[in-house]
Order: C-alpha cells, then sequence, then structure tokens
C-alpha cells in the first residue's frame, strides 16, 4: 500500500512519529521501527529520508545527515552479494554527495564482477568505507522491507554490519522495518549481537492517529471541491482505526458512492444515514477483506488464538494480549479491550465462524455454506442474514433493533414489525433445529431477543 505522509498543501502526517524517530537518530541511536500489515511502515521510512525533514527537525544541524532509503525489494537476488550490491547502489543513487565518488564507484564495480568470493564482502567493506570517508555527513542506512533478507542471509553480512558501527560510530547509524522485532525473526544465532543495536529503542507503529485522517480526507475531498463533515470523519475513524490500506478503500467506496449526490440538499441526519448505507460495500470490498486477511496472517499462531479467545469472551494469555497491544492491534477502551478498528473487529468476529463446533451448527462465511452436522442447508438471502448475523454473535443476545439493521438495513427500522422478526426466525428454526418445537440453537430470551447457542 503506497500512501505519501507529505500532502498537498505541503503538511506533513506522521509528526508524532519523525520528530522523535529523528532525535533517537540524532543521538546515535539505531531505531527498529516493526508494525504489522500494511500500517504505513514503507510511508514513514520513505519521509525519513527526505532531507527537508531533517531540516524540519533539527534546523541547521539536520544538515549534518544523509538518510538512505534502501529497499530491500529491489535485491536482484536474495543471497549476501545481492544485499550487499542494493546498499551500495543506492549509495551512488543517494544525490550529489556520492554520486561522484570514484573509490564508491569502484567498489561498487569490483562487487558486481568479483575476481573471487573474498572480494564480495571486501568490496562492500571498501564502498562503504569510502561513502563515509569521502564526505563528512553522518550516514543514516533504512532498511526498509528488512523481514525476509534478515532471515535468510548469512548472519556474517550483519556481523559486518555491527563491526561497521562499531568502528564509526556516530557517522553510521541503521533504521530497520519489519513487521515482527529482529529477535523473533531470527534468535538463537550470530545476528543477535546486530539485533543488540535496537534493543533500547523499538519503535512500534501504530496506525495514524485521528487528526491525521481528518487531514487526509480532508485533502481527498478539496479534489472533487467537497468539504467532509464530522459524520464522514466519525465513519472513516470507526470502520478504519487510521489503518492506511483501510483508510484509502473506504474514501474509495465513499467517493464512488456520493458521484452525484447533492450535499447542499442533505440534512446531518441524511448524511449519517448515507454512510450507514454503504456498510454492506465496506463489508463486502474484497481489497479491504485482503487487507484485514494481511493484518490477521501478520499475528503470530498464539497472537491469533489470544484474539479468538477475546472475541468469545474468554480470557487470554496476559503476555499475548500485551503484545497486541504494543503492536496496536489491540487497543484499551476505558476498561475493556477492543480491535484497534471495526473492519478487523469484523474480520476475526468472521474469521471465528468458520471453526466448527462439534457436528454442530457451522456458517463457513468464505463459501456462504451453513450447515448442521455436516449436512449443507439451503437458505433465503434474508435467512441467511439473520443466521449470520447471530453466528457472529454467538452465545450472546441479540435484539429485534440489531436484527433489523443487519437483516434489512437501517432503513427498514420502522417498516419491519416484531411479527415478521418471528417468523423469519420460525423459518430458519424450520430449518436448522433437529426438533424446531424445542429449540436448541436460536433460542428466545424472553423480552430481550434471541440467542445462538454453541459450545
Amino acid at each position: 500500500m503506497t500512501m505519501t505522509l507529505r500532502q498537498p498543501d505541503g503538511s506533513k502526517m506522521r509528526q508524532t512519529d519523525v520528530g522523535p524517530i529523528i532525535q533517537l537518530l540524532n543521538n546515535s541511536h539505531c531505531v527498529e521501527i516493526t508494525g504489522f500489515s500494511n500500517v504505513g511502515k514503507s510511508a514513514l521510512m520513505r519521509a525519513l529520508a527526505h532531507a527537508d525533514v531533517w531540516l524540519q527537525q533539527l534546523g541547521e544541524e539536520g544538515s549534518a545527515f544523509l538518510p538512505v532509503y534502501i529497499d530491500c525489494n529491489r535485491m536482484l537476488e536474495m543471497t549476501e552479494q545481492g544485499f550487499y550490491e542494493l546498499v551500495l547502489r543506492c549509495l551512488r543513487e543517494s544525490g550529489p554527495a556520492l554520486a561522484g565518488n570514484q573509490a564508491l564507484q569502484e567498489a561498487y564495480e569490483a562487487l558486481v564482477a568479483p575476481a573471487n568470493v573474498f572480494q564480495v564482502p571486501l568490496s562492500f567493506s571498501n564502498g562503504l568505507n569510502a561513502a563515509l570517508h569521502g564526505s563528512e555527513y553522518k550516514l543514516i542506512l533504512m532498511f526498509d522491507e528488512f523481514d525476509e533478507p534478515f532471515q535468510q542471509i548469512d548472519t556474517r553480512v550483519f556481523l559486518n554490519l555491527r563491526a561497521k558501527k562499531d568502528r564509526f560510530g556516530s557517522r553510521l547509524v541503521f533504521v530497520t522495518a519489519t513487521v515482527r522485532p529482529l529477535a523473533t525473526l531470527r534468535p538463537g544465532d550470530h545476528s543477535g549481537e546486530f539485533g543488540e543495536l535496537f534493543s533500547h529503542h523499538p519503535w512500534h507503529l501504530a496506525p495514524l492517529p485521528r487528526h491525521d485522517v481528518e487531514q487526509y480526507l480532508r485533502q481527498i475531498a478539496a479534489l472533487n471541491g467537497a468539504v467532509p463533515s464530522v459524520e464522514d470523519f466519525d465513519f472513516v475513524y470507526q470502520w478504519t482505526g487510521g489503518h492506511p490500506g483501510y483508510l484509502a478503500g473506504v474514501s474509495r467506496i465513499i467517493g464512488r458512492a456520493e458521484e452525484g449526490l447533492d450535499r447542499e440538499s442533505g440534512s446531518e441526519q441524511n448524511r449519517f444515514v448515507f454512510l450507514r448505507g454503504l456498510i454492506d460495500l465496506v463489508r463486502g470490498d474484497p481489497t479491504l477483506n485482503t487487507e484485514s486477511e494481511k493484518i490477521w496472517n501478520s499475528c503470530t499462531a498464539e497472537q491469533q488464538e489470544a484474539l479468538r479467545l477475546l472475541f468469545s469472551g474468554l480470557e487470554p494469555d496476559a503476555f499475548t494480549l500485551s503484545q497486541l497491544m504494543k503492536q496496536h492491534i489491540l487497543v484499551q477502551e476505558r476498561e475493556e479491550l477492543r480491535a484497534f478498528c471495526r473492519l478487523f473487529a469484523e474480520y476475526v468476529l468472521a474469521h471465528q465462524t468458520t471453526a466448527t463446533y462439534g457436528e454442530g451448527l457451522r456458517v463457513d462465511e468464505d463459501s456462504g455454506e451453513v450447515t448442521v452436522g455436516g449436512r449443507p442447508i439451503e437458505l433465503t438471502h434474508l435467512e441467511y442474514r439473520l443466521m449470520k448475523l447471530l453466528y457472529l454473535m454467538s452465545n450472546n443476545i441479540v435484539d429485534k433493533y440489531e436484527i433489523v439493521e443487519g437483516v434489512w438495513g437501517d432503513e427498514h427500522m420502522l417498516d419491519v414489525d416484531d411479527s415478521r422478526i418471528e417468523k423469519l426466525v420460525s423459518r430458519l428454526r424450520q430449518k436448522v433445529e433437529p426438533d424446531p418445537s424445542e429449540p436448541v440453537y436460536i433460542t428466545t430470551v424472553r423480552g430481550r431477543g434471541y440467542r445462538l447457542v454453541v459450545d
């Protein structure tokens, strides 16, 4: 997901990240940036690579630094030589300060066509030395998409980088961007000596804060001559939590839906109804679902299990919960933990529905199949929507207002009476209950609503 932190009006987002990180680097501390899928690590790294950002944060002192952005996805091959080649290539491309450095050029050429295997690390060492000796800059090497190289390349590469840091001290500083901490990516070997450089200064990247989300929405709306409302801000932030991938997707859905919409003739209530009418589009959008899947897959198996337990009302492992909070996948609201946004919360709930409860009732949201005791059940559109709603809220009471909203939609809140709901529940029981007169799955909670009982 590509998102720039520099807005058309010249303002920048993520100031609460950029400023503190630059201060750490200014003090010669290596920084390890971690964050779940598409939370904005690459956009932050690219922002940190702009010289004007350093001047803005440090004043004239910022001109002493040369930040070099290294996208590890540009490696020609996942080898020691491939990594070294990319670093020297990025140094040569970093700007006029090193473009004419003859010693760096010669080292690069020797690295690309080595006379023997020993010349590969030697040429890299010579090239990095040339970059440091050939200028007065403090060099900041910024390794983006660093997960795979760190896990797969020979550990000697990282021992060499550690040795360079020890030799040049404050003149050489590293920044890495990975999904998980370096210590967990490659535990138990000598690469840990490289990881020690970052152990005291981890930076757990959160989604964009609300004021950045509002700034982004204003810029998007301005392109169409519009001004977003408070309802827009609330809706988008509730569903996206500031996740850049979610944010772009939900903004796209709103933009397409409001083409031709006359804002001037609509009241605030109409805007609210308009946004509520987009919920099914947001829930069913393939791109947004893919984003959710990536976030889920970036969690460890222990973290996934903790999320399942938490969303089932059970007590997960406290240490795993603390990890999820540190990674900003979970946030604390008053006394409760919740997912950082509604889109991911609904994905976790839906993910639970694919788990089979013995040989009883099962709903597979991906395929839309409902089975009882392994036998597929044919449902109408409304029956399936009710079944899915009850399943997502398993073991919890669902009242009639939630049923109308989830099955028919808000616009039918005044049209659907108790009798209509009861008839739909009755038809569903006829299809899924062993004995509809004595329901064991869809139970009635008198005066409150219905509950789907699963073990």
